[in-house]
């Protein structure tokens, strides 16, 4: 299946499918152990208990890069929910590291609460047994890992 706005620095290679879901991503080597396979990385929002996929029925996407660099600038907007999410995603040049921005914008004409909610479908070293995940209070974050393959 094609990928749009694939991002890379030799050993880490990330890619998106038209929906801007993030479908692919190799590494240590380009080709070689595909973290995902393929399968769906979401991101959501909910606004005043209303809930959507980016992606699904009611968004309208405008991918591209940012002019002469390999920086995603991708506009996500639903009219429904009065809600734009601008991303610009970037793979390091020097560090095996992939960095998402998104800026909200809030279209409606009063201040609303709005959550967003990002999934991974990991299947690390290509396989989903063993994947296991923990929460980092150091890092505030979220650590994926098997063996010697770990996501923060």
């Amino acid at each position: 299946m094609p990928r749009d706005l694939p991002l890379s620095n030799g050993s880490l290679y990330v890619a998106f499918d038209a929906q801007h879901r993030l479908r692919e991503l190799y590494y240590p080597h380009v080709g070689m152990e595909n973290h995902v396979l393929g399968h769906v990385c979401r991101i959501g929002a909910w606004v005043g208990g209303k809930f959507s996929w980016v992606g699904d029925e009611g968004w309208t996407l405008s991918n591209k890069y940012a002019k002469d660099t390999l920086v995603t600038e991708v506009t996500a907007t639903n009219a429904e929910l009065e809600l734009e999410l601008a991303f610009r995603e970037a793979v390091d040049f020097h560090l095996d590291v992939f960095l998402r921005g998104v800026r909200v914008g809030n279209l409606a004409n009063a201040a609303r609460e709005i959550r967003l909610f990002f999934t991974q479908d990991f299947y690390i070293s290509g396989n989903e047994v063993g994947d296991t995940a923990y929460y980092d209070p150091n890092s505030k974050g979220v650590i994926h890992y098997k063996a010697r393959r770990w996501f923060l």
